[in-house]
């Protein structure tokens, strides 16, 4: 019995850790009450907005309940203190410099989809305006004309697969606004070269340098985010390879990142025998796994994935208490147990013409010791 089967016949035969949406009502209440008009509302002790959190008040005041969706309102708007005015984007938080680094891909992706859930909650074409200088940040000074984004304004060039699944999951949303086949295709492609470029069968997504060597061991956040950017773009575009692709990444998860506890380890580094060596374990890394191990469960109808969601829960549970606006992943973590995202496609045209076929390309491992 290989160790993929034996662990997805693990999965099956391990129960659901506690009802989801009992969990979600009391995460969601423990990030409702971290909200802190004095800082900004959903924004942390160090004077970073809460992305998460943000995502979570939006879903919540879409169903009607309680104060959810002016508190995210007045987050978002808060935010606008973060907006570099000059040159566009972002900066991560108060204490961010001028000198761009603070301005990544990542933290403007999640911004960006923020920006329009505010505008479709409330309206407010001002948040559509504000997402649009946001684009035109991306466009001008991230992306990169081949496919996918630079990490930040200032740094290596380098594609990392976790940024990119992020900001390339927002280029999706933002082109699905107005139909823009164009952003979508460029989607597509950066999907792709993230692929080509990253992709290692025995080692998942890597950050890789422009000879091919890795630069990095392989990473939880890079799995999960670009597995999620694939689910999304199956959602929205039904190209067959983007399914197939998060169904390897979430294959991988189970033979190269899930330890003897159920929690999922922070990076993969295999040893010599073909073991994993040990590593550190994340709680909220582990929240956006389970998110997407539903969600890809929810997709392909194998619940093996939705076993090994389920089991990544009990390491973690007893910090839960204590946990303030980090429990925003992990509620919607629990939502995606039970009420997954299923977006509907947009009508695109010409959707098989998006993007050509990867070229295959040799990836040379260098871990070191």
């Amino acid at each position: 019995m290989t160790t993929l089967v034996a662990l997805l016949v693990l999965a099956h035969a391990t129960p659901a850790p506690t009802d989801p949406r009992a969990l979600y009502r009391d995460l969601s209440a423990q990030v409702s009450a971290s909200y802190d008009t004095a800082r900004g509302g959903f924004v942390s002790r160090s004077g970073i907005p809460d992305q998460s959190a943000i995502e979570l008040a939006f879903v919540e005041a879409a169903s009607g309940s309680g104060p959810w969706q002016e508190q995210a309102i007045h987050t978002v708007s808060w935010s606008r203190s973060l907006l570099d005015t000059l040159t566009g984007g972002y900066f991560e938080g108060r204490e961010q410099g001028d000198e761009g680094l603070g301005k990544r891909a990542d933290s403007n992706g999640l911004r960006l989809a923020n920006l329009m859930r505010a505008w479709r909650a409330s309206g407010d074409a001002s948040y559509r305006k504000d997402a649009f200088k946001v684009v035109d940040f991306m466009e001008r000074v991230l992306l990169d004309g081949r496919g996918g984004f630079v990490t930040a304004q200032v740094g290596d060039r380098e594609l990392q697969p976790a940024a990119n699944g992020i900001a390339i999951r927002a280029w999706l949303q933002w082109a699905a606004v107005d139909l823009d086949r164009g952003r979508r295709n460029f989607a597509l492609r950066s999907l792709d070269r993230v692929w080509e470029t990253s992709w290692h069968p025995k080692l998942g997504l890597v950050m890789t340098s422009t000879f091919g060597e890795v630069l990095a061991p392989p990473g939880l956040a890079d799995q999960v985010e670009m597995g999620r950017a694939f689910v999304f773009a199956f959602q929205l575009c039904r190209r067959q390879q983007d399914l197939e692709r998060a169904r390897q990444i979430g294959n991988l998860l189970i033979t190269n990142f899930v330890d003897k506890d159920g929690a999922l380890r922070s990076q993969s580094v295999p040893k010599k025998d073909g073991s994993i060596q040990k590593a550190s374990r994340d709680s909220r890394l582990n929240a956006r796994a389970a998110r997407f191990l539903y969600e890809l469960a929810a997709l392909t109808g194998d619940q093996g994935y939705r076993g090994i969601a389920d089991r990544a829960w009990a390491p973690f549970r007893k910090n839960f208490p204590k946990l303030g606006l980090e429990a925003a992943d992990w509620a919607l973590a629990a939502r995606a147990a039970f009420a997954p995202e299923a977006p509907t496609a947009p009508e695109w045209a010409n959707v098989e013409e998006a993007a050509p076929p990867p070229r295959p390309r040799s990836v040379r491992i260098k871990l070191g010791h």
